[in-house]
């Protein structure tokens, strides 16, 4: 007679220890733990597996925006910092590779831009540290968008309103950077912190939430059957 394994048994082990990870990850983050510290208390090779452990808490949230509302600048890399984290959350709505102040596109969600999201162009433009690998991804695509429009001869305007759109973002990435080599080396891994979770949350919003199960302990015997 062929043995056929209970499957479901057979991975409960394996699932439980899952789950207590889990429940590990988030009290811990929720308690403050810095995620570098974290993932070397749960042994992970990779931050990336670390943070999908937790879900990012609106004091986690408050903290990293209370960090980061005083290192925005304006689209000439200019420091305008936010007078309070509510005016950063409530007052400014997040858009590709910023935030921005602009009455009508905060009350839209960040969906009425007036310029089409040239946001280096822009006077209510205001990223922040967090922004800094979305800019640099976005000025290595302007770019790849620049070299083809050269190729297909475009209109004279258009070429420089691309060559002005990545000088102006180079700018700030700069200056930005800047500041960042200026600070003490305390002050600016707190920084990097509050990115980390301000990029998790932006990256939540455009893919959906995470969906972490609560740990469910089951009695020893009916784990081992």
């Amino acid at each position: 007679m062929t043995h056929v394994p209970n499957t479901r048994n057979h991975h409960r082990p394996a699932l439980l220890q899952d789950q207590l990870q889990i429940t590990f990850g988030q009290r811990y983050a929720d308690a403050g733990v810095q995620l570098h510290v974290l993932q070397s208390l749960m042994d992970h090779k990779s931050a990336n597996t670390t943070s999908s452990y937790y879900q990012v808490s609106k004091k986690m949230k408050r903290a990293a925006v209370d960090t980061l509302r005083v290192h925005a600048t304006d689209r000439h890399g200019s420091s305008a910092p936010r007078a309070s984290a509510a005016a950063y959350e409530v007052r400014s709505v997040a858009v590709p590779w910023g935030n921005c102040v602009e009455p009508s596109n905060v009350k839209a969600g960040g969906k009425a831009c007036p310029i089409r999201f040239q946001c280096s162009g822009c006077s209510s433009y205001r990223p922040d540290p967090s922004h800094l690998p979305a800019i640099e991804d976005h000025v290595r695509s302007l770019k790849a968008n620049l070299e083809l429009a050269r190729a297909m001869s475009t209109a004279d305007y258009t070429i420089r309103g691309l060559e002005g759109e990545i000088a102006d973002y180079q700018n700030v990435i700069s200056k930005m950077k800047a500041k960042l080599e200026s600070m003490s080396d305390e002050e600016r891994h707190e920084i990097q912190e509050a990115s980390k979770v301000l990029r998790r949350l932006r990256a939540g919003a455009a893919s959906g939430p995470v969906a972490l199960p609560m740990p469910v302990v089951r009695p020893t015997e009916e784990i081992r059957q």
